[in-house]
């Protein structure tokens, strides 16, 4: 990642454009699709991004995981609980979808790479594990803080740049890597769902080349969301073995003649909006409140089968080479 920066640096030197740069400017540039960004913006200092989209500046960093630390070492306990097992205390079993991985807080299952990105990684689970029920093992990441959301009548967005590692498709049923939040009521009360909100940023399911985005809320089946299958995008392509730029927007900065009913949520590929939902698709402002007004926690996991993607099989694979990768994942708020 460093090599990228010092790239960028001397091509701009070369242009008489020399400036720092920070490893990851070029990244967020694309999410957002914003012009030149520099090291303000992680340093919490307020940065303008320009011209290109007026409604989104300038924005704060709020929070930010850039995955630094010695490689083969766990990500970090301030920024993260590791989740244990098959089931949240109280819980549903298998994480109420009929998954096979449980889930541990080992290296094995999360680590540090050293070059400031983190992998989560599936394993045959040992046999002291291993039953009818638990064939892996892998990581599920939450973040400890719960409040990430848009204040009144300001904006939210997160950022993250993921890679997605395959091998053939027949050989990755069952494979279910997730970068999502649910609402903040759900920590410690563990069967408020869907009533908590959720929002899939990005879930890719048996190597398929599709990245679905998605919202759920209200109650199950049925509901304003329409449970069990939420209301999403139905999928965009999605390219395996290569990084790409996650965003998600929430949009509270209406206008005076406005309600919420006119806030908005916004899905983010590579700097191609991918999905929209406004709080007139919602239909109901209690439900809206959860979803819009109300903080979540981001969630990073590769679960193992489960009932959309179905059960693994004998051919799925595990290990590194389907693991999921993350170069950073980034929070900013608008600046009022």
């Amino acid at each position: 990642m460093q090599s990228l920066a010092i790239i960028t640096f001397f091509l701009l030197a070369s242009l008489g454009q020399a400036k720092p740069v920070h490893p990851r400017s070029s990244a967020i540039e694309a999410s957002l699709e914003l012009g030149p960004l520099d090291a303000s913006l992680f340093s919490g200092q307020t940065h303008d991004f320009g011209d290109k989209d007026p409604g989104r500046r300038p924005f704060k960093l709020t929070w930010l995981e850039t995955f630094s630390g010695k490689a083969g070492t766990s990500p970090s306990s301030d920024n993260w609980i590791f989740s244990q097992g098959t089931q949240y205390p109280g819980g549903a079993e298998r994480w109420g979808n009929n998954e096979f991985q449980y889930y541990t807080d080992s290296p094995e299952n999360s680590v540090l790479t050293g070059e400031g990105t983190m992998k989560i990684i599936p394993r045959e689970a040992p046999s002291s594990l291993r039953n009818a029920t638990v064939h892996y093992t892998s990581a599920r990441l939450e973040s400890q803080r719960t409040d990430f959301g848009a204040a009144k009548g300001g904006q939210m967005y997160i950022s993250g740049r993921i890679k997605l590692h395959s091998v053939d498709q027949k050989k990755m049923q069952g494979v279910w890597p997730a970068f999502w939040t649910l609402g903040e009521s759900f920590r410690g009360n563990y069967t408020n769902w869907p009533m908590a909100s959720e929002w899939d940023l990005l879930e890719v399911i048996n190597g398929q080349p599709t990245i679905y985005s998605t919202l759920h809320c209200g109650f199950a089946p049925g509901g304003p969301c329409n449970e069990y299958n939420g209301l999403g995008n139905g999928g965009v392509p999605w390219e395996f073995d290569a990084w790409n730029n996650i965003g998600f927007l929430v949009d509270r900065a209406i206008g005076a003649n406005e309600t919420w009913k006119d806030e908005k949520l916004e899905w983010y590929l590579n700097g191609d909006l991918v999905h929209n939902l406004t709080g007139a698709d919602v239909g109901d402002f209690g439900y809206w409140e959860k979803i819009a007004h109300e903080g979540h926690f981001i969630l990073l996991n590769l679960a193992m089968g489960g009932n959309w993607p179905g059960a693994p099989n004998n051919l799925t694979v595990s290990g590194e080479q389907i693991a999921m990768e993350v170069d950073y994942i980034g929070v900013w708020n608008s600046a009022h």
